[in-house]
């Protein structure tokens, strides 16, 4: 799959080879701090994507973008491990499922998402730092776990979401009947859209009390650029070369930047105002999620949110509604080629007795095995990050490989998702049955991460996916048109353009 992905989309990149090698230069005297070191022998037998001289992969990286040159690593060698010289910046794909498990394990002061503010750097959280002011990001050690505890109560605990429960059912059935009206059938433009603007409603209503449904589109207007700015390698580009001539101080956004930042904090505001009308006109109804989650802060139950919330209000302008949106997408996309597996799923949707939480959750194994299957084949987001910070041994490698400060650690996802080396000869195929056992542990499977960083509202999404996904089914028959149904691989897993689908309104 990731060989298919990789000749699909490597020819449409831009900007040229040229033009990339041109910026490649400025970007090695000044910004790279490039020395005279060779690059042979940085880890010993393990295989290594062949660069330019001097660049090294440099003018590759910003011809085709970090997703896909770092995706190119995962088919060298089947070691588990590749690396590439940029510069003079060493990237190393761990794409073994085990080495990948040991890498997510290793603590912040060993491995962070973030490095060194002050030089070049392909993470994307700097980026997302700098859009989104003091973010959740920046926390790590006792006080990251200590928030981990609190989203975990929130999102992933079972009597927490049995109380948003039925106002998921209620914003799902609204967004489906809205998608053909009064008529009898109705064509969606782009599914995608549709999708993320339920999941945008939802979490407005879930944490705010939001009554509309944010049919004016800034949400996702602002959500699709902050996803723009941190997937690509030219903002980080541009950033370092302002950084080098001192036109920024680190860690402060650019002009363009701070205006994106400013549209999140108008964004915001307007949230917080929503909530305190909710507040003010339903003083004994139950706490909204984002008034829960600065209480469990220690915030008042009227008031200013405490940081912590706050950084979680900002922070879910752009996270939370792309999983969810990509999860419905990929479903519909693939029971359309599947009509057998739809007929199986409209045969248990029609076996339940009544829409509850206790039915969704626990009582509809064939939809649990659709949704993990679709997260095994289109993780939304297909790979993380990590920047060495302190000098280790990575165990698991057939040799003992160590990792020096400064080393950039890609993890694929994806890769061991659709690897035949895991999942057998029919691994880049759809197959719910895989999953109706429940989930293999002797396979990789790491659609919501791993260990101390892993989703922490992954069943908050899920719980949304699926009673979508039933009220949909239960009201709709459904075409999806086949144009665009390919994935494009970019920070998130996304298909490769508009996906139009058109609804018939069941008698």
């Amino acid at each position: 799959m990731i060989r298919k992905l990789l000749h699909e989309h490597i020819s449409d990149m831009v900007p040229s080879v040229t033009v990339t090698t041109v910026f490649g230069i400025l970007m090695c005297l000044g910004l790279l701090t490039l020395t005279s070191t060779a690059s042979a022998g940085v880890l010993p037998g393990v295989p290594k994507l062949k660069g330019y001289p001097i660049l090294g992969t440099i003018p590759i990286y910003f011809r085709d973008g970090m997703a896909l040159m770092l995706e190119a690593l995962t088919t060298l060698g089947d070691e588990g491990i590749a690396y590439a010289q940029v510069g003079n910046k060493t990237l190393v794909s761990v794409h073994d499922p085990a080495m990948a498990k040991e890498v997510l394990a290793f603590t912040d002061k060993i491995a962070s998402r973030l490095g060194d503010p002050r030089v070049f750097s392909w993470s994307p959280f700097w980026t997302l730092i700098r859009l989104l002011d003091n973010n959740l990001f920046d926390d790590v050690g006792h006080e990251a776990m200590r928030q981990r505890g609190v989203f975990i109560k929130e999102f992933n605990n079972p009597m927490s979401n049995i109380g948003k429960f039925d106002d998921v059912v209620r914003v799902a059935t609204k967004h489906v009947e809205s998608l053909t009206r009064d008529a009898d059938t109705a064509e969606i433009p782009d599914i995608r859209h549709a999708a993320d603007n339920f999941a945008a409603t939802l979490w407005g209503d879930t944490l705010y009390g939001r009554s509309d449904a944010l049919t004016d589109g800034r949400v996702m207007k602002v959500a699709d650029e902050i996803l723009r700015r941190a997937g690509s390698p030219w903002p980080s580009a541009l950033y370092s070369f302002m950084l080098t001539l001192g036109l920024v101080e680190p860690g402060k956004p650019t002009p363009s930047e701070a205006r994106v930042r400013a549209e999140i904090e108008h964004l915001y505001e307007k949230n917080v105002q929503h909530l305190e009308d909710y507040e003010r006109n339903n003083p004994e109804s139950p706490m909204k999620t984002i008034r829960s989650l600065s209480v469990a802060d220690g915030g008042k139950r009227t008031g200013p949110l405490t940081r912590f919330a706050t950084q979680f209000a900002r922070l879910n302008i752009f996270g939370g509604h792309h999983s969810i949106g990509s999860n419905i997408t990929w479903t519909l996309i693939e029971l359309q080629k599947r009509p057998d597996v739809l007929t199986k799923l409209l045969a248990e949707i029609a076996s339940i007795d009544e829409l509850d939480f206790t039915t969704v959750t626990n009582k509809m194994p064939y939809l649990d095995a659709i949704i993990m299957e679709i997260n095994r084949l289109y993780p939304s987001v297909p790979a993380t990050l990590r920047v060495i910070e302190r000098e280790t041994r990575l165990v698991t490698a057939k040799k003992p490989v160590i990792l020096k400060p400064g080393m950039l650690i890609y993890l694929s996802y994806l890769h061991m998702h659709t690897s035949p080396k895991y999942w057998g000869a029919t691994a880049g195929e759809f197959d719910p049955d895989r999953f109706l056992g429940g989930i293999d542990k002797s396979k990789p499977f790491m659609a919501f991460g791993s260990g101390t960083r892993d989703c922490v509202g992954y069943k908050f999404a899920l719980l949304a996916v699926k009673t979508y996904l039933i009220t949909l089914l239960q009201m709709h028959t459904f075409k999806v048109e086949e144009n665009n149904c390919t994935p494009k691989l970019a920070t998130l897993l996304e298909t490769s353009g508009p996906v139009k689908v058109e609804f018939y309104r069941r008698a």
